[in-house]
């Protein structure tokens, strides 16, 4: 792993954490933890897990154009993936589950990465959905909010155009590609952007779209639910104002939007800082309770997923220090290989 990566994130988290507290008294945001209902956390964790069970079993139907994959191997290489990302900067772990996939199912790890690139662009689409939703049933009056939605979207949308040119054009860039690469590096970045074209071939199944879009909506439906029991575990209901009904929804499209900016591991940093800013999108005001919130809220998602995570590192053979080489290399070459030693 570069130091780079690992310094840029850190600065990242450091200059967020510095957002999210630098208005708030330790000593209240340590009495509101100490007298958290931590009960709620237990059937959190266990939604959160069930959350990503249902990530695992979308990704399978975006992967069915390279083979179908059962399961718990793609249960295994999500898990694997996702504590990597909260234990190593800027989502390197997403390097991490693709090789993981290529190396169990057989595939191309750039194949793979390609679909994964496409999750990420049902989770924004799906986002920018559901804030739809919001605005129709509980009209905010938050500019800063409303402006990072539409600057996610315009994101997402290039993203999109650019994937779908690729897919239907994947030849002309590749024939570009071949005349303005160096020898050295030519045949192996072919091979990886036909692999990776390989892994769109969702955009050609309307089927397929539906299915995952769908399955898109359980998994954000779960995260409400783990928001809701976090709200209580935190007691925000008795400090700060009311909560209204759509709080958990405005949140979670916050704490979405707000972690897809790379930072340091297990997006520490820019999490508080997203859910302290969708707390006061709400009309909530108490900050040392937010951030108490965003505390038991990372709990849920980083502990479960460590553990998780780190048995079916261990049931694949893999150790931290393989895991590490592998996303400090990017590892996305078109064929599934033994990590780089």
């Amino acid at each position: 792993m570069k130091w780079r990566s690992i310094l840029i994130g850190v600065l990242i988290s450091a200059f967020f954490l510095y957002l999210a507290f630098r208005q708030t008294d330790l000593h209240e945001v340590w009495a509101h933890l100490t007298a958290a209902r931590y009960g709620y956390l237990v059937p959190a964790s266990l939604l959160t897990l069930l959350a990503f069970w249902v990530r695992a079993v979308r990704w399978g139907w975006l992967l069915r154009s390279l083979k179908p994959i059962p399961d718990l191997t793609l249960y295994s290489a999500t898990m694997i993936g996702f504590m990597c990302n909260n234990i190593l900067p800027m989502r390197l772990g997403e390097f991490v589950r693709a090789y993981v996939i290529g190396r169990s199912a057989g595939i191309r790890p750039s194949a793979a990465f390609a679909t994964i690139v496409v999750e990420r662009l049902f989770d924004l689409f799906s986002m920018i959905g559901i804030f739809g939703l919001i605005l129709a049933f509980f009209p905010l009056h938050s500019r800063m909010f409303k402006i990072g939605v539409l600057a996610a979207f315009l994101i997402g949308l290039g993203v999109l155009v650019l994937l779908l040119v690729f897919h239907l054009r994947g030849a002309i860039f590749r024939a570009w590609a071949g005349r303005l690469l160096p020898v050295l590096i030519r045949d192996r970045t072919l091979r990886i952007l036909e692999s990776f074209e390989t892994g769109l071939g969702i955009f050609r199944d309307g089927r397929r779209i539906l299915v995952v879009g769908l399955l898109t909506l359980l998994m954000w439906l779960c995260f409400v639910f783990v928001i809701q029991l976090c709200f209580a575990a935190a007691r925000l209901e008795t400090a700060g104002g009311d909560l209204p009904p759509l709080a958990s929804l405005v949140v979670m499209v916050v704490m979405a939007i707000g972690i897809m900016v790379p930072s340091g591991p297990g997006f520490v940093g820019t999490l508080q800082a997203a859910a302290v800013l969708g707390l006061a999108i709400v009309g909530y005001r108490d900050q040392g309770r937010a951030l108490s919130f965003s505390i038991l809220y990372h709990i849920t998602q980083w502990f479960p997923v460590v553990i998780v995570g780190f048995f079916f590192l261990m049931k694949e053979q893999l150790s931290l220090s393989q895991v590490g080489r592998i996303s400090g290399k990017g590892y996305l070459d078109a064929n599934a290989a033994e990590p780089p030693e």
